[in-house]
This record gives structure tokens, sequence and C-alpha cells, in this order.
């Protein structure tokens, strides 16, 4: 099987699940008992903690919240901030760039009296800066913006976005940085939340992280036995979150390589497909490396995901997440990409396990498929 579709998930490294069982058979005590081995656990826990942010060198800037995965860590984030600042600010900005993890929540904020605001994209798929200039105001409670877009590959300019939006005292800014870890080195300045996701980057399904600058700025959405700084009640997966280390330091460490390899590969890709009548490359060209979004006008996308799984090459057409809606994809939309375009749009999504020949042989195939479709392109 040739795998394309890193951007839905990774597979996991054999060290991330080794670490996950060993933990699971030696540190299995709860790390909220008071017993020794509970205190052995919770000082295991809190070693963890620092090993993440001496990664990142954050120590005395963030705390760190283990969750179940990105989408827990944006819901955490978002509605823990809204309920904290609602009496004195009620207003939301945002994008349609963002994941369904973002956009679905702030969308069930609205129905519970927030104003949400969009800023406008630009044609290269960047949030508009000026025109978040204009949005901001003293009434703005969040601006939450994606690292690196899940469906086209553009990464955002995180570090500008927080020096507009960090002028109004009041405004919180969060960052969907599931993309971005791994592949392009992580911003955290000016950032006040930022959530991750294990599977994303070689670790395991159901591992995430929530980085907090101020953990007092989040109302608690899940209730318990306070552990988690109070805002994440529940026993903790001590194991998940040892063995999200092991995927983490490995991701941090190879970002630099890794990057280099996947721009190759991006090169490649794109100098072969644009070669071919009715192909389009969606993603702009100053994109993340490991995604490359392309459109054949004519063909649907399902018809080619199939096509190609036919061969054995596991791709995509937009996010894992909302690849069985019927809608066209709304950051393509926003991009002005025409309709019959999106229609027929894939996602070639590369990763750390992606070989030079893995690139070949989707090439060797993309004749063949293209072969079947070409009398229907436009």
């Amino acid at each position: 099987m040739i795998y394309l579709d890193n951007a839905a998930t990774t597979k996991p490294n054999q060290d991330v699940l080794d670490t996950y069982v060993k933990v699971n058979q030696s540190l299995y005590s709860n790390a909220n008992s008071p017993h020794q081995a509970g205190l052995q656990a919770d000082q295991l826990l809190q070693q963890t903690k620092k090993q993440i942010k001496d990664l990142f060198n954050l120590d005395g800037k963030f705390d760190i919240v283990f969750t179940s995965g990105a989408t827990e860590s944006n819901n955490m984030a978002l509605k823990g901030v809204a309920y904290k600042k609602k009496a004195f600010a009620n207003e939301i900005i945002t994008s349609v760039l963002e994941h369904p993890s973002v956009l679905e929540v702030v969308r069930s904020l609205e129905t519970e009296g927030f104003i949400i605001k969009y800023v406008d994209v630009t044609e290269d798929g960047q949030i508009d800066l000026d025109h978040l200039k204009t949005l901001m105001s003293d009434d703005v409670a969040i601006v939450t913006c994606m690292h690196v877009n899940n469906i086209m590959g553009q990464t955002q300019p995180i570090e500008e976005a927080a020096n507009i939006v960090h002028q109004y005292p009041k405004a919180h800014f969060h960052v969907d940085a599931v993309q971005a870890i791994g592949k392009v080195p992580l911003c955290f300045e000016g950032v006040d939340t930022l959530s991750l996701s294990g599977h994303k980057f070689h670790g395991l399904k159901g591992q995430g992280i929530l980085f907090v600058r101020n953990i007092h700025q989040l109302e608690p959405i899940i209730h318990g036995g306070g552990q988690e700084y109070g805002v994440r009640s529940g026993t903790v997966n001590l194991p998940m979150n040892i063995a999200i280390v092991k995927a983490m330091k490995a991701a941090v460490n190879h970002t630099t390589e890794l990057n280099h390899t996947l721009n190759e590969f991006n090169a490649d890709l794109r100098q072969f497909l644009t070669g071919f009548h009715g192909v389009k490359l969606n993603s702009p060209q100053n994109s993340a490396p490991h995604i490359l979004n392309v459109g054949l006008s004519g063909v649907k996308g399902e018809v080619l995901v199939n096509a190609f799984s036919k061969h054995n090459i596991m791709l995509s057409t937009t996010s894992a997440c909302s690849s069985k809606k019927a809608s066209l994809n709304e950051v393509l939309l926003a991009m002005n990409v025409p309709r019959k375009q999106i229609e027929g749009s894939i996602r070639i999504s590369m990763g750390a396990n992606t070989t030079q020949e893995d690139i070949q042989t989707f090439k060797e195939n993309f004749y063949k498929v293209y072969e079947e479709v070409r009398e229907l392109l436009v």
C-alpha cells in the first residue's frame, strides 16, 4: 500500500506503541491515589509535562493539559475562554479556513449569544490581516487561526496575527497547530492556547495536548474530580501521555530534515502534475510541504480516490472529518477556485514514512488513472 493520506492520520511509530504498552503494564496506578505507586505516577506525569516544555523552551510560559485529541482541545479552549469572558466580551473572530472542530464550536457558541465574525481570505489562502484589523474591538473575546491548513497546506501568519490581536487586552488568541508539528516549526509567539493531536505526528489516536498560557482563562467544560488543573477532570491516562511525548520528540527533532525531504517530494509532484491537460494545482506555491491539493475539472474527487485505491494508493478528497459531506469545501470556495475544479479535487498528503519510491509509484499509477478519466476532463 502507498499511503498518501497522512493529513488524515499517520502510522504510529513502533517505539510509541511499545511505550504505551510498557507503561500500561508497569505504571498503571492512578496518579491521584495517595499511596506510593500513585505518587510515582503523578511524579512521572509532571516530568512528562516538563519534557514537553523543555522541548519547545516554554518553561514558565505555558501549562499543559492532556486531552483525547485536538477536537477536545479546541472545544476546551474556545468554550472555556468564551464562557469566562462572556460578561464583558462576546465576539469571536474566525475564518472558513478552520477545521470543523473549530468552526462547529464557534457556530455552537453563536446559538448561545456570541457574535461570530469571519475574517476574509486572500486568494493565496491566508487570512487577510488588514481585514482582521478592522474586525478587532474591545468586544472581541477570541480570535482563532489554524497554523497550517489541513486541506490546502497554507501556513498562516501566526505571529503577525497575534500582534494585531494583542493590541486589545481582552482578546484571546487560539491556534490549532495540528497540521504544523513536525512539518514546520511551531510558533508560540503571542499565542494564548495551542492544540495538538498525537495521531497526526505518528503518535496514537485518542491523545492530544492543549497548551495554555494562563490556565485561569479557562472555564471548565468537563467537571469531576478536578484533575488537570480542574479544567479536564477524569482519571489521567498516564500511558497515553508518556507515549505522546515519545512521538513529539521524534517529530520536533526531525522537523528540519523532514521539511527538506517533503519539499523535494512536493516540488517533484508539482512539476510532474503540471504536465497534464486539465490538472490544476490548488495548493499555493508557499504552502507547507506535506500537503498538495490537486483539481481535475470534470471528474468527481470521490471517483478519483476510488480509482487510486484500486491501484493500492490511498489519498483523499478533503479532510477525513468532512469527506462524507456533500457540500463543496469552504476553503477552496474562499480562494475562488472554480466549482468544477473543487468537485474534482484530491489531497495528497505525505509524512515521515513517505519515500521516493512511494512518489514514483504514485506517478506511474497517475498515468493509468488519468487515462481512465481523460475524456471527462474540461
